[in-house]
């Protein structure tokens, strides 16, 4: 199988993780009643697929903008594993520690694009609250998944640098973890006012 394969096979198990936590994730934090929940569901699907189809028609289009993220989070990540003793060198994309000689490539999927594609659609996709309500929470759930995407290629470079262990994949169950801590933190402060039910028409 090619890599090309064995990426998209990769990208289509994390969407369906994705979606598997969202449902999870609902039915927990909000316990509504079966129609609502499965109409959340959907605007769900729709918003984060179609943020993926973006993601992917963007990648296409204006490849070198992706290349010059990538520098930038290998650059960031380089300054934070350096802050803890690991000292190293960023060309392009490519994140080198000089002690072990090991390198770590910094590619589409380290940007975290499943986190933060994950955590708009929830936020979308929730119908009782305001845009202001949204806005609000896009940009602070964002900055905070920005940093715990840094957070956790830092500390996979490290730990990999300091024990020789590989601990990426590992977060993969984490990452949704935290998108849904972050969408639940955002639905408990905001406190999106519930509509009343509309009475019964005889």
């Amino acid at each position: 199988m090619s890599d090309w394969a064995v990426t998209a096979v990769i990208g289509l198990l994390i969407a369906a993780l994705t979606v598997g936590f969202g449902t999870a994730g609902y039915f927990v934090a909000t316990r509504r009643a079966r129609r609502p929940f499965v109409a959340f569901i959907l605007r769900y699907a729709v918003a984060f697929l179609s943020l993926l189809l973006l993601e992917a028609a963007f990648l296409w289009l204006a490849p070198p903008v992706h290349t010059a993220l990538r520098h930038a989070t290998a650059v960031a990540a380089g300054w934070l594993v350096g802050m803890a003793g690991a000292a190293n060198s960023v060309a392009g994309s490519i994140l080198t520690l000089h002690d072990s000689a090991a390198a770590f490539e910094i590619d589409v999927g380290c940007l975290g694009g499943i986190l933060f594609w994950s955590y708009i659609a929830l936020v979308l996709a929730e119908p009782a609250a305001t845009w202001r309500q949204r806005l609000a929470g896009l940009a602070a759930g964002c900055a905070a998944l920005l940093a715990f995407n840094l957070f956790r290629i830092s500390v996979s470079v490290y730990v990999e640098w300091s024990a020789g262990r590989g601990v990426h994949n590992y977060f993969y169950l984490l990452n949704m973890a935290f998108v849904l801590c972050v969408w639940a933190l955002w639905l408990r402060l905001v406190r999106p006012a519930r509509q009343p039910p509309e009475p019964e028409r005889t």
